[in-house]
């Protein structure tokens, strides 16, 4: 199975806290042992410091399994890496939006509003309302499971301005209590390699790696903290998991399919164009 893994990850992922102040229905949260714990300041700015000279047109997304504002020093990390130049897509529940969050949220090339409940919504809401043009590229995001999600859906599809959001999007619920593949269909073309093995790399808040975003758990090989990215992105960890792909995580997940990514509603030049994944 051909893959082309990159020199360097392109998107990096850096979870600030596992912690979050909300409990979704879907979030397998339960399957994390460790729910509490913040990165340490000097580690991220460590990470900051080496995508910053090895690779610093990549992306940093600094969330993963919590919500990355509940962090103490969370404008202090993230005003280190606007400083340095670092492209920083960044997803929030929309609970967060004191001045001081709204300035930061400015800052960001790419603003997702993963909404699940009323609050959310309309701060999002306001907070484009009230954005400076151009300044980030703004966008919700809702999953198919969730009641409300329905709601908020049509209320900004059908307007013609999508609410003032650049892009809405439906995820389709790709897991179950923790396993991959409830969503699983049939499928007629033959499985291709996994883009996430060869351009994401994710870093737990403790500095221990994952291979996917969208498997919760990581890997018992390098610590971030004591070595580099680069290290270990090129590490024996990462290159027996691709090279067994798919193994027993990877097997049942449908993200290299593109079905799980759902559907999305983006502005076009003269019209809101609609596209569904897989």
């Amino acid at each position: 199975m051909a893959s082309r893994v990159l020199p360097f990850p392109q998107r990096i992922v850096v979870e600030l806290t596992p912690q979050c102040n909300l409990t979704c229905r879907m979030c397998p949260r339960h399957l994390i042992t460790n729910h509490d714990g913040f990165m340490p300041v000097d580690f991220w700015e460590q990470i900051i410091d080496e995508i910053k000279v090895a690779s610093p047109s990549s992306i940093l997304l600094p969330f993963w399994r919590g919500e990355s504002c509940l962090h103490p020093h969370f404008a202090r990390c993230m005003q280190y890496a606007f400083a340095a130049g670092l492209r920083v897509h960044l997803s929030t529940n929309g609970h967060f939006m004191e001045q001081a969050h709204i300035d930061l949220f400015n800052q960001c090339e790419f603003l997702t509003f993963s909404i699940h409940n009323g609050i959310g919504f309309n701060n999002a809401c306001r907070f484009v309302q009230t954005q400076k043009t151009g300044t980030v590229i703004t966008q919700v995001s809702v999953v198919d499971c969730e009641k409300n999600s329905t709601n908020y859906l049509q209320q900004l599809t059908q307007d013609p301005n999508l609410g003032g959001f650049d892009s809405i999007r439906l995820y389709i619920e790709h897991s179950k209590d923790g396993q991959f593949g409830f969503s699983s269909r049939q499928i007629g073309q033959e499985r291709f390699f996994c883009p996430k093995l060869e351009n994401t790399l994710v870093i737990s808040f403790n500095g221990h790696i994952s291979r996917c975003n969208h498997i919760w758990v990581t890997e018992a090989g390098p610590n971030i903290a004591q070595t580099t990215i680069q290290n270990a992105w090129t590490s024996e960890t990462m290159e027996t998991i691709r090279s067994r792909y798919p193994d027993s995580l990877c097997g049942p997940c449908e993200q290299w399919l593109g079905h799980t990514q759902g559907e999305a509603w983006t502005k076009g030049p003269a019209s809101i164009e609609h596209t569904i994944y897989g």
